[in-house]
């Protein structure tokens, strides 16, 4: 039987090391968190080969004072608590004092600094074991480099993804940090290529710059909401119902300027915007939540990605009531909208735009598909059914011979338009070609199925690793090109014939009417004229959409004979 006993310190230390550092976006973050709290007005983040053959982070923060450097790679160690009350009134985004102790214990970590009240100095700590200080520096701030990440610890290497992968990762990590000071600049670098360029500006400016890289967004279409409560208060950038996503991907919530997850002020802004977006949309919301800090504690996970807070129904309250409060259509002041190429130095949009050839990708110059229902209807002695209202926001009511018919509204819209869709030709080419960002399984299936969504219509080009570019979708398809790119962002399975139906279910599905839509008789009949004449009611995701009540059952219901 084994004995138990003390942990070597170093094995203790790479297994907390384990908690706070995953992978290279981890590191990332976390220097990041120092370097903020150092006061820095200007960050650059560059990674070699992912962050995994080396990540460096410049700032011109405040910077340590060489006689505390040696300290700074030792557990538990801090300038930032001091206190068990200082740790209920948190001011700064690191607290642990682990960070750079967890770093220093997965890699080879380099740390150049200079503090007002000390000379320069470097310190070098190689995988948990400390190494000399030498007496040079930089002349203001911290430089910190952190080299062959996890090159001790093989089996943690083998759950890396490819270094693209991981750059993005640490890109995104950069993103999120940068949404919250908008007084800081920030840049990163992927090797020697300038990627991310985030200059100085104002809040709503910055959020905006850091989705310049997602053609939906409409800058003119956003919107600042802004409320107080007793020891809270909310600031949020957002869209005003104008566009909108398919997914919460870009709900985002930060509290005291720490991006959080939490899934109830999530909800509280889907419950916000209510019935102002169609069913399954989501808005573009950026909230930012100020809390008197012995409200929140953020001392929950490692990762520092989830807290607690005392107030959390109070706050979820007044989000709700501040969207729905201002969540309003007004004259908006005009925001400078930064060229893609400043800010994503990788990515060149075409220089200029010339127009294919006559009769390619033109949009058949023909009536909406209702107008051409109507005529059809018109030129008829008369209708063979009558229709009675609406209902419920949902149902339509039609009489027709000796039964009585109750129509899903949107079910049925969607099933023609599905039908409709399949049988279209022609593509046009979007006047600006859309650039998306996909995860791995996502960019390998659409490498898979290149020609198959080319054959229908969609073609995508290649931008980089992970980042892909539509330029034309089918000429009947108009005003969804979002829908479109969403549903290519989140296909990783399915053969040709169920991967077509998904499509073309998705297309008809956002085109159609929705629940709680109030249509005119005319549209409403000439939606029935064609459903009457359907084989099989069903919509293209399997539901019946028409109930038939016969005249016998009504008489049997009430005890008629």
């Amino acid at each position: 039987m084994r004995r138990i006993k003390p942990l070597d310190p170093l094995v203790a230390q790479r297994i907390a090391a384990g908690e706070v550092i995953e992978r290279p976006a981890s590191v990332v973050r976390e220097l990041l968190d120092n370097s903020i709290d150092a006061g820095a007005l200007s960050i650059t983040v560059q990674v070699i080969e992912g962050g995994l053959e080396r990540i460096t982070v410049i700032d011109d923060g405040e910077g340590i004072a060489s006689e505390e450097l040696p300290l700074c790679c030792h557990s538990h160690t801090t300038s930032k608590v001091a206190s068990l009350d200082d740790l209920y009134n948190l001011s700064s985004l690191g607290f642990r004092g682990e960070a750079l102790y967890s770093i220093a214990a997965s890699a080879k970590v380099t740390i150049a600094s200079s503090h007002p009240s000390s000379t320069p100095a470097t310190l070098i700590v190689d995988n948990g074991i400390d190494g000399e200080i030498l007496p040079v520096g930089p002349a203001k701030g911290t430089r910190v480099d952190v080299e062959h990440l996890f090159a001790t610890l093989p089996a943690r290497r083998l759950f890396m993804k490819r270094p693209s992968s991981e750059a993005m990762m640490c890109r995104r990590t950069l993103i999120e940090k940068a949404r919250a000071y908008p007084e800081i600049a920030f840049r990163f670098y992927e090797g020697e290529e300038l990627k991310i360029d985030l200059p100085v500006t104002n809040h709503r400016q910055r959020v905006l710059d850091t989705l310049q890289n997602d053609k939906r967004v409409v800058p003119g279409e956003t919107i600042e909401m802004g409320d107080k409560g007793g020891n809270f208060s909310l600031y949020a950038v957002a869209s005003n119902g104008a566009y909108w996503r398919s997914d919460r991907s870009h709900i985002g919530v930060y509290i005291n300027n720490r991006p959080i997850d939490e899934y109830a002020l999530v909800q509280a802004v889907s419950y916000g915007y209510g019935e102002r977006l169609p069913g399954g949309a989501f808005p573009y919301f950026y909230l930012f939540v100020t809390v008197t800090p012995e409200l929140v504690d953020f001392n929950v996970h490692p990762a520092k990605r989830e807290a607690k807070l005392r107030n959390m129904a109070e706050i979820h309250q007044q989000v709700v009531a501040m969207i729905r409060s201002q969540l309003t259509t007004k004259e908006l002041p005009k925001v400078e909208v930064r060229h893609q190429g400043e800010l994503y130095k990788g990515y060149s949009p075409p220089s200029s735009y010339s127009p294919p050839p006559k009769g390619v990708g033109e949009i058949p110059r023909e009536r909406d598909w209702f107008d051409r229902a109507k005529e059809i209807f018109l030129e008829q002695k008369g209708p063979s059914f009558r229709y009675l209202g609406q209902i419920f926001s949902l149902f339509l009511i039609v009489e027709k011979g000796t039964s009585l018919y109750l129509i899903d509204q949107h079910a049925a819209h969607e099933r023609l338009l599905y039908d409709q869709v399949r049988q279209d030709g022609g593509v046009q080419n979007l006047m600006l070609p859309l650039l998306f960002e996909v995860e791995r399984s996502v960019d390998t299936f659409i490498e898979e199925n290149f020609e198959l969504y080319r054959e229908w219509g969609l073609t995508l080009q290649r931008k980089d690793d992970l980042l892909w570019e539509l330029t034309t979708i089918p000429a009947s398809w108009k005003s969804i090109e979002g829908v479109i790119v969403d549903f290519l962002s989140s296909q990783t399975t399915g053969d040709r014939s169920e991967l077509e139906k998904r499509l073309y279910a998705t297309v008809a599905c956002k085109a159609a009417v929705k629940d709680g839509d109030t249509i005119s008789r005319e549209a409403a009949e000439a939606l029935i004229e064609q459903v009457l004449q359907l084989e099989n009611p069903v919509c293209p995701h399997g539901r019946i959409f028409v109930v038939e009540i016969t005249k016998e059952s009504l008489w049997s219901a009430v005890g008629r004979t």
